[in-house]
């Protein structure tokens, strides 16, 4: 029986790929270990030249398409490509590098011919650093699989996940803020690392607070501490 609306599960593959992220940076060797266990197919390209510096195996069975786009890379995507959900994603990816927020997670449809036939699929996207991005692809298929995984492979929880959607309606700069009041910064402190006045810190401080729900500057650290921000 499935457990999540179809938002839901979209949800879920966004924060999944930002605790992939986490994984990734803390511990690479767990992170290769776990692409085995994976319900769908996981990559990591370069910012700039988009070369794959990491693809996942199972990516290959979905088609002979799969194989050629890891050979001759996104020069081959317009070839099997719906153009103008394409042009829609690499909008979207080009947004995320400018805004460049490494918490912010990415997401796009595409249908891509595999196997000749045209297949939609979610892509997650999300900033490793300032050469890499991290992406997860979604089948609709693959749902009840990835349900698994949330609930067996990385047990995380529904308040874990609460919290990361709550953290998501934060812009980059309150982001930044969070942050650094996790880090029991005063508001003085975090308008001279951030060169702002001490007066857009509080009211950056009251819609922080507003958004993610809490009243105390603990609870930011609990939920800081909870999201791996510090």
């Amino acid at each position: 029986m499935n457990l999540f609306t179809d938002k839901e599960y979209h949800q879920q593959s966004q924060h999944f790929v930002f605790r992939l992220r986490k994984l990734y940076l803390n511990d690479k060797k767990a992170f290769y270990q776990l692409q085995d266990f994976l319900p769908s197919p996981t990559y990591i390209n370069c910012r700039d030249s988009h070369e794959y510096e990491f693809f996942s195996k199972s990516f290959f069975s979905y088609g002979r398409e799969i194989e050629k786009l890891y050979e001759l890379g996104k020069s081959y995507l317009p070839e099997i490509s719906n153009i103008s959900l394409m042009k829609k994603a690499i909008y979207k990816a080009d947004a995320l590098h400018k805004d460049n927020d490494y918490e912010s997670v990415c997401s796009y449809m595409q249908i891509i011919s595999m196997n000749h036939n045209m297949t939609p699929y979610f892509t997650n996207k999300i900033l490793i650093d300032e050469k890499l991005t991290l992406n997860t692809s979604l089948f609709p298929n693959e749902y009840e699989a990835v349900e698994k995984i949330f609930k067996e492979i990385i047990p995380w929880g529904k308040e874990s996940f609460n919290r990361w959607n709550k953290f998501q309606t934060l812009t980059k700069r309150e982001k930044e803020i969070l942050k650094l009041f996790a880090e029991g910064r005063s508001n003085k402190e975090v308008s001279e690392i951030l060169i702002l006045s001490v007066h857009s810190v509080h009211t950056h401080k009251k819609n922080i607070f507003k958004k993610l729900d809490v009243t105390k500057v603990s609870e930011l650290v609990k939920i800081s501490l909870a999201l791996e921000l510090i």
